[in-house]
């Protein structure tokens, strides 16, 4: 499923009604979790792709949803093994559900985009062996 305007649209209208399945579910528990996000997600008129601000930190919305989505489903579903091993880690040295996963998609993020900027393929071992050190 491709996270873009048109789908976020769909979810605030299938939102409304509560009667979410699925990704759509997993997408509206993360714009939730993001109430920073709030005034992006309701106004049409904003850019949910342009970057801003948070917390002195630039984030581009759509991305980050994209990011809780793929290492969110990669903890659910087991694959690979490590991204579970490590969220598991992290939460019992005292980090936050939500904080774990951002510090797993923060790696996950820096290597895809480091894959996309040299037009090369996602390098899951780096991926693997850099969750031993989260």
């Amino acid at each position: 499923m491709l996270f873009d305007a048109d789908l976020l649209e769909h979810i605030r209208l299938v939102a409304r009604e509560g009667d979410l399945s699925g990704e759509e579910r997993d997408i509206a528990e993360i714009l939730e979790m993001h109430p920073e996000f709030a005034e992006i997600w309701n106004d049409p008129g904003k850019d949910p792709a342009r970057p801003l601000e948070i917390d002195g930190q630039m984030v581009n919305p759509f991305v980050h949803v994209a990011l809780h989505l793929i290492v969110g489903r990669q903890i659910r579903q087991g694959i690979p093994a490590e991204v579970k091993k490590a969220y598991l880690h992290l939460v019992e040295r005292g980090e936050g559900e939500h904080e774990a996963l951002h510090a797993l998609m923060g790696w996950y993020g820096k290597l895809y985009f480091e894959s996309v900027r040299k037009s090369d393929s996602f390098d899951e071992s780096r991926y693997v062996q850099g969750l031993a050190f989260l």
